[in-house]
């Protein structure tokens, strides 16, 4: 806007000006020029306006002074504010405060007048944005409380409005209410403002806006054409792609229309279809001949049942909804929805079949529906389990009311109401029934599925139960012999439990009678008594027999039991196999055998438990010794067989018969021995070696080509590659340290041979030595004895030795080892030993080199 084109009147102190514009660049340079006047005269301008108005403005009025410096050039005051935070601080309920407006606007304009020293130039758009909110009312009174701040402070003020605000009629009384609140209108940019006409700018403003508004009513007319071309379009395109079949008949029977849907259903192209008389495609010609006449006579039909026939020959069974459409009383056409329902007919024919399959099935059966589970079918076997004939269409917990509670109508109201299927497998349903012979107890496998409709929601329910009474009368009996099986795997757990314990026992109670014989031995060796020297070797050979026996028989038990624990180890197989010579050495020398030995010395490391493996190789040379005759050959070899280690046992003795080979190998199985049973044993030796050799994931086997040919038996052995620096070295019981030397030693054992026997023993080997026959004794002598050492048979009367040795540690003054003497010598025997404190545990007859170093590892105290 120039000063010149509004100069003089328009743009005079006090005046009102409004300016319409139709682009937001036009309005930006006009209000630069309407403010830019006022800046370079030293004057106060006011820009209430949007951030994006206030930026440009502000950049077209920095570049008016050509200066690329940030700081304004010209030397008048701007004062710019935001139009819509501005608004904010004197609307009230959405209509202008006018108080709050002379409070937030007049003081700024009063401010700007520096008491009417300055001219003071104002834009604002604070009206522009109520009316773009839809408050023309609002803007009006606004425009209303300028004009009278005008009358207190002497100010220009212009307002700006976009034309698009009054693009149609109905906004043409509030455009002439903005210009009447003006004492001065600028038109939009696209009108050239002739100079010297300063009336005509009212005139052309309201002939814009009746121009826009023009517009704007043809523009609407021809969206209303428009948007009526494509709605009919629309429902054209609805009709014909519609998913029911639709079709159009004239008065004469002719096929005027029929949509897409129709045509693929019947699968007939439009031109097979449309034009012909509808009757043609009709199955039943008195049908549509009826059907006609009703809608010529203005009926309406709704789900009328049809068949009609299809282009392949087949038949499509439809519902029809038809009426007709009249002109002056005249029938023109009719039309017809067609909706295929062949899948419902075939449903339904299918229901009617189970329906029949229900009433002949060998099983009982019905159907119940609604929530009230209203009897729908039930075959005679279903009326005959609940003892009624008067079910079908009748409520189940009112048919049946004696039921109620039961779980029978408990499980049909679950199925119906979650839709999942319930089976029972067992079920008694005629002890409830009063009308049912319940003499005799009869139980039913219930399987009950919902039934549901086609979207999924059930419906009602379908009850198959199967008389399953056999089955249940044989299960029971079935139970009865598991739990008389069961009672007697319990007995014979317990049987075998007592076999435990009495081996144990026996174990217990031959090697207390052992003990005192060994030592007797061993007294005479010492002594040097060589005129008994034959009969000492008898007695040895026969006591290490018998301790072997005993030995064997635990092993087996334990092993059977999967009591025995393997202790590995990396070890040379030659190292193993010369421990197993040794134990079996006596034997060979009684029997004068000669021995061949093909072992390499080194190169067959391996890890096992060489104490077993040992015990397995001399089980196997032990019983080579007993079924070969004096002055017979032994073979003992070892070597590799590819990832494993073979070790083989052959002997040139009476051999084994080809029916003996499968059964060697089974716990107490022997061959036939003549009356003196010269080659002894239990038959337990071999069994012992097949659960050991298995225990280290080895296999053995037995060979014989028969009677008087030899026996050989092979076992292998897995290899298996030693965690380097895994295996601690074993400690040596017999390896004695640096406590030898004499010691107090008290020993209680109530068999009085075996004590007596073994003081002797101990005494001879420089020991000082008091005997106890009891608990009792042992605690009165101990307390003047001061043992240094307590030799403690377990199994003491009164109190057993773990009980005595802690009865025994709180009287002794001074430190006092134990060791255990018992004929118990399981591993569980040996734990307990330990956790009581005792510093050996050794099992009877004991070995007296054993003794001496266990003792010899225990600390001497002072005398």
């Amino acid at each position: 806007m120039q000063d010149a084109v509004l100069a003089p009147r328009a743009l005079s102190p006090g005046s009102h000006l409004v300016q319409f514009y139709e682009d937001d660049a036009f309005i930006v340079e006009e209000v630069a020029e309407f403010l830019d006047g006022a800046l370079r005269s030293a004057d106060a301008a006011i820009l209430i306006a949007t951030p994006e108005h206030r930026a440009a403005i502000g950049r077209r009025l920095q570049g008016f002074g050509g200066a690329q410096s940030a700081q304004p050039w010209y030397p008048g005051e701007l004062i710019a504010l935001d139009a819509r935070e501005t608004l904010a601080q004197f609307m009230v309920g959405g209509r202008p405060d006018e108080a709050l407006f002379q409070a937030a606007v007049g003081a700024v304009v009063a401010r700007a007048t520096h008491r009417g020293t300055r001219a003071v130039r104002a834009f604002g758009e604070m009206v522009a944005l109520l009316c773009a909110d839809g408050q023309p009312e609002a803007a009006h009174q606004l425009e209303e409380f300028w004009n009278r701040l005008a009358q207190r402070h002497t100010f220009t003020l212009l307002c700006a409005y976009p034309m698009a605000l009054f693009a149609s009629s109905e906004q043409a009384e509030s455009f002439r209410h903005v210009c009447a609140l003006h004492t001065g209108v600028q038109p939009a940019e696209s009108f050239a403002f002739p100079a010297g006409s300063a009336d005509v700018g009212t005139t052309v403003a309201k002939l814009q806006q009746q121009a826009a508004a023009l517009q704007s009513e043809v523009a609407r007319r021809l969206e209303a054409e428009r948007t009526l071309r494509r709605r009919e379009k629309e429902l054209s395109d609805f009709l014909d792609n519609a998913a029911e079949g639709l079709h159009r008949v004239g008065a004469d029977g002719i096929i005027l229309w029929a949509n897409q849907a129709e045509l693929d259903m019947l699968g007939y192209a439009a031109g097979d279809y449309i034009g012909r008389h509808i009757a043609e495609f009709y199955v039943d010609q008195q049908l549509i001949t009826s059907i006609l006449h009703k809608l010529a006579t203005g009926q309406t039909l709704r789900d009328q049942p049809a068949t009609l026939r299809c282009r392949d020959g087949g038949r499509k069974h439809v519902q029809i909804t038809s009426n007709a459409y009249f002109e002056n009383g005249r029938l023109v056409y009719t039309r017809c929805f067609t909706r295929d329902v062949t899948d419902r007919s075939l449903r339904e024919h299918t229901e009617r079949e189970r329906n029949n399959l229900l009433m002949r099935a060998p099983v009982a059966a019905a159907l119940l529906t609604g929530p009230d589970l209203v009897f729908r079918l039930a075959n005679s076997l279903y009326c005959e389990m609940v003892g009624r004939t008067d079910l079908v269409g009748k409520a189940h917990r009112l048919v049946l009311p004696e039921l109620a509670g039961t779980a029978l109508p408990k499980m049909l109201e679950r199925v119906f109401e979650t839709g999942q299927p319930v089976v029972v497998d067992e079920l008694s349903v005629r002890p409830h029934l009063a009308a049912a012979d319940a003499t005799a107890e009869r139980f039913f496998k219930f399987n009950v599925e919902p039934l549901r409709a086609p979207d999924g929601a059930a419906y009602g329910v379908m009850v198959l139960a199967v008389d399953v009474t056999a089955l249940v009368h044989g299960r029971r009996v079935l139970e009865a012999s598991n739990a008389e099986r069961s009672r007697l795997l319990d007995e014979l757990q317990a049987a075998s439990q007592a076999k435990d314990e009495f081996l144990a026992m026996l174990g217990h109670e031959l090697r207390n009678p052992l003990s005192p014989i060994v030592t007797a031995l061993e007294l005479m060796k010492m002594r040097g008594d060589l005129q008994s020297a034959k009969e000492q070797a008898i007695i040895q050979r026969q006591v290490d027999h018998l301790i072997r026996l005993v030995d064997d028989l635990l092993d087996v038990s334990r092993i059977t039991r999967g009591k025995v624990e393997l202790r590995t180890e990396s070890v040379e197989i030659a190292q193993v196999l010369a421990k197993s010579v040794e134990m079996a050495s006596m034997l060979f020398e009684q029997r004068r055998h000669r021995l061949s030995i093909d072992v390499p010395p080194t190169g067959m490391l391996w890890r096992g438990d060489p104490t077993r493996l040992a015990q397995v190789v001399s089980n196997l040379l032990t019983n080579a010794v007993r079924y070969t005759d004096p002055g017979g050959h032994v073979r003992l070899r070892a070597w590799r067989d590819g990832e494993d280690i073979a070790i083989s046992v052959a002997d040139n003795g009476k051999g084994l018969a080809p029916a003996m080979l499968p059964r060697v190998f089974e716990l107490f199985f022997q061959g036939h021995q003549g009356m003196d049973r010269a080659e002894g044993g239990l038959g337990i030796g071999l069994a012992l070696v097949k659960n050991l050799v298995e225990l280290h994931g080895g296999t053995v086997e037995a060979r014989s080509d028969g009677p008087g040919c030899g026996s050989e038996f092979i076992v292998r052995l897995p290899t298996q590659r030693p965690d380097t620096g895994s295996d601690a070295a074993p400690a040596s019981d017999a390896t004695p340290n640096d406590h030898d030397g004499q010691r107090r030693i008290l020993v209680v054992d109530d068999n009085a041979d075996a004590g007596e026997l073994l003081g002797m023993l101990l005494r001879a080997n420089g020991h000082s030595v008091l005997l106890a026959h009891d608990p009792l004794e042992a605690l009165r002598v101990a307390q003047a004895f001061h043992p240094q050492v307590a030799l403690l048979d377990i199994g003491l009367p009164v109190m057993d030795g773990y009980e005595l040795a802690a009865q025994l540690r709180g009287v002794l003054k001074t430190p006092c080892g134990f060791i255990a003497l018992t004929g118990y010598g399981q591993d569980a025997d040996r734990r307990r030993s330990e956790a009581s404190g005792f510093d050996g545990h050794l099992v009877k007859p004991v070995d007296i080199d054993l003794l001496l170093a266990t003792l010899n590892r225990i600390p001497a105290t002072p005398p």
